[in-house]
């Protein structure tokens, strides 16, 4: 990538290198971000693409018995599920300890484009077993790796609003897969759907192979889009960083002379080095644990996974409730998934808010407000028009407040991490271990979406739809209290509260 990256630089004799104009737009933050946004919309769009048509496709192409399908369907979403639990873990460390990020970033790529093939071409159970084992590492890689790089390009103070970006185009994948799926094997078959999704995953691996990152395009010597500080009114800025960057280099041309005897390093400094670089080494190998025993880190990992049950058990009784209670079909009761989804559209709002406003506020105040909507979804008892306009109302204002929560869960996540990075350098080494919080992230939304098949199973066979939302709207409650406790200026106004009274 270097010598790429040289090679875009157009030269003159007596001038500073001019980068190409191709080579300023893939080293560019939009380009970045757009090229990690296809990739988080590819991970939901290939997982659920296939959703709708596996039925199908297990009895025509692989001859299993109509009867036994759902089975074999359950098994496959739980290996998908399973693989990305255990992967996220596994890939995050990996991620802090051994790999580059974009190195990472392009093998889940790889192995999603594989896992794309395995679905396509496979004809026995154990192919396509294979095939969703596959993808489910994938995404655990790409999400893993993809998230650091995000915050490395547009910095810590920006994280929430770009996050917001990334969150949006999984809702649009989550929209459209489906749709798309089934309209394609409606038309074309279980080949045309394999055709579409290979060619959406080997477009977004042809727009990551030829990113280039902060570091590659400052080695050139030109600009440096991707800074995060970088703005509109940038020209003044890039004449004095050149100034600086050409001050920095006068500095240290000075720095390689000979220095004295006296001053040339003494014989420890090569052990006192050594052990610095083997502290560093072996700092993140035990991030996991450090991470696991901050009280705001495990507050946010219980929010994102009551935010993964809610949302994966609204998806489980939805349907069957539509059906039993307005007696629509399949394609009706699909619609109704767009009052819960389209406020991901919001994503970048509520990313924004978190910066500005802080996160945890921003978390807290999104499961709050998701509390009256899901106790009131209670009074959708009967078929009439109203009351279809009450249910869509209703699962617009949840999804409107639960979007709030994942992008501020996330950022405080990663300013957890860099604060305890900073307090305890010497076991964290000389960088906070983003891809392990984000494999913990990972993970916890995926015991999440693992766990919450089962609660709506068991909510709505054995309680019923009025005391299924309950018990979400209380979930959703309960998850605020960690938040909450946390925060000690709001414990320290609770406890000064009874001497003001006074």
């Amino acid at each position: 990538m270097a010598a790429t990256a040289e090679a875009a630089v157009k030269t003159s004799p007596g001038q500073d290198p001019v980068p190409s104009l191709f080579f300023r737009i893939r080293s560019s933050p939009s380009y970045t971000l757009a090229t990690l946004c296809l990739a988080f919309f590819n991970d939901v769009f290939l997982f659920g693409a296939i959703i709708p048509v596996l039925p199908y496709a297990l009895h025509e192409r692989i001859e299993i018995d109509e009867d036994d399908a759902q089975i074999w369907i359950s098994v496959l979403l739980a290996i998908y599920g399973g693989a990305v639990l255990i992967g996220s873990l596994v890939f995050g460390w990996l991620g802090d300890t051994f790999f580059k990020r974009r190195t990472l970033y392009i093998g889940g790529l790889l192995a999603l484009t594989g896992a794309t093939v395995f679905l396509a071409l496979g004809r026995h159970i154990v192919i396509l077993a294979l095939g969703r084992l596959i993808q489910g590492l994938g995404a655990a890689i790409v999400w893993t790796s993809g998230l650091p790089i995000l915050i490395d390009t547009f910095g810590q103070d920006r994280f929430g609003e770009f996050l917001g970006y990334v969150l949006t185009s999984v809702s649009v994948g989550s929209t459209c897969a489906p749709l798309l799926g089934g309209l394609v094997y409606s038309r074309a078959g279980y080949g045309g759907v394999s055709l579409m999704t290979v060619g959406v995953v080997v477009l977004e691996l042809i727009l990551a192979l030829i990113m280039v990152d902060s570091n590659a395009a400052s080695e050139t010597g030109g600009p440096t889009p991707s800074s995060p500080r970088l703005s509109a009114a940038g020209n003044k800025d890039q004449t004095a960083d050149d100034e600086g960057v050409g001050q920095a280099r006068k500095q240290n041309q000075r720095n390689t002379t000979v220095e004295p005897p006296s001053t040339l390093p003494d014989e420890r400094q090569p052990l006192i080095s050594k052990q610095a670089n083997e502290g560093t080494a072996s700092a993140h190998k035990t991030a996991y644990i450090l991470l696991l025993r901050s009280h705001r880190i495990l507050a946010a990992l219980w929010g994102i996974f009551t935010y993964a049950c809610v949302l994966i058990s609204f998806e489980g009784m939805l349907p069957l409730f539509a059906k039993e209670t307005f007696h629509w079909n399949s394609t009706s009761a699909a619609l109704i998934y767009l009052g819960w989804i389209i406020p991901g559209f919001l994503g970048p709002i509520a990313g924004k808010a978190s910066d500005r406003f802080g996160p945890r506020w921003i978390a807290v105040g999104g499961f709050l407000c998701g509390v009256p909507p899901l106790i009131l979804l209670r009074l959708v008892t009967n078929d009439s028009i109203s009351q279809k306009v009450l249910l869509c109302s209703l699962l617009a204002l949840v999804g409107i407040a639960l979007v709030f929560t994942i992008p501020a869960l996330l950022s405080d996540i990663t300013i957890a991490t860099a604060d305890l990075q900073r307090d305890d350098p010497v076991r964290f080494g000389d960088s906070p271990a983003l891809a392990q919080s984000f494999g913990l992230f990972l993970s916890s939304f995926s015991g999440g979406t693992l766990v919450g098949p089962m609660v709506a199973g068991v909510l709505k066979v054995r309680a019923g739809w009025g005391a299924a939302t309950l018990i979400l709207a209380l979930a959703c409650a309960f998850a605020s209290i960690p938040i909450v406790s946390i925060n000690s200026s709001l414990l320290e106004a609770l406890k000064t509260f009874p001497h003001k009274i006074v």
